[in-house]
C-alpha cells in the first residue's frame, strides 16, 4: 500500500473538516485554548514559548504568544531554512516578517531561541500523539532536535480521529490543546 497517497487523500478530508470546525468557531472558543495552554505552562517568565504564523483555518496562536509575552516569556515562530528545517526565531507582534524557505512570512532577523512549549498546528490527530500536517514533513525532520521542549499540538477537538498510520519518519507531539481541555500522551513530560 502507498501510504504517502493515502494519506494525501485524508489530508483533503480534513482540511475540510477542519476549515467547517474553524469557521464555526467562536471568541469564547478562542479564550478556552489560552485558558488550557495556561493550564500546561506553569511559569511562564523566563521561558521560551515557540507558535506559528496560522494560515488558513489553522487554530490562531498568536493570543497565546502575546499573553506568554506579557508574562515574560520570549516567544518566537519558525523560520524554515533552506535545508526544510525549522529555526525558531525571536518575534514580538509587529515585527517585519518576509517568506522564509516554505514560502510562509516569518522572522527572519531574530535570535535563533531553544523553546520550552513548541505550538504545533496540525490537520488532525489520534489518541497515540499522532499528528497529520500538511505533507512537507518539516515539523517530523525539526521536533527530534528539541527533545527537551514540549510540543503540543493546537486543535479543535473535532479534529481527533481514530489511529492515523504512523510511519517511520512521523514524530509524535507529547499533548494536544484543544478548546475544551488537554490531553497528554503517554510519556509526556509535563
Amino acid at each position: 500500500m502507498n501510504y504517502s497517497k493515502e494519506k494525501d487523500k485524508i489530508r483533503s478530508i480534513w482540511k475540510v473538516k477542519r476549515k467547517e470546525l474553524f469557521s464555526n468557531s467562536s471568541d469564547l472558543d478562542n479564550e478556552f485554548f489560552l485558558k488550557n495552554f495556561i493550564s500546561i505552562a506553569g511559569q511562564l517568565n523566563g521561558k521560551v514559548i515557540a507558535g506559528y504564523n496560522p494560515l488558513g483555518s489553522e487554530v490562531n496562536c498568536l493570543e497565546i504568544l502575546s499573553y506568554s509575552l506579557s508574562k515574560g516569556a520570549l516567544t518566537s515562530l519558525p523560520y524554515v531554512n533552506d535545508k526544510k528545517i525549522i529555526e525558531f526565531r525571536e518575534w514580538i507582534n509587529g515585527d517585519e516578517l518576509r517568506l522564509d524557505h516554505s514560502n510562509i512570512f516569518a522572522p527572519y532577523k531574530g535570535k535563533i531561541l531553544i523553546p520550552d512549549i513548541i505550538l504545533i498546528p496540525l490537520l488532525c490527530f489520534d489518541k497515540n500523539g499522532t499528528r497529520l500536517g500538511m505533507g512537507g514533513g518539516i515539523y517530523d525532520r525539526t521536533l527530534p532536535f528539541f527533545h527537551l521542549s514540549d510540543k503540543f499540538g493546537l486543535a479543535f477537538s473535532g479534529q481527533q480521529t481514530s489511529d492515523i498510520y504512523k510511519e517511520k519518519h512521523d514524530y509524535p507531539i507529547d499533548g494536544v490543546i484543544t478548546e475544551k481541555g488537554v490531553i497528554n500522551f503517554k510519556g509526556k513530560k509535563i
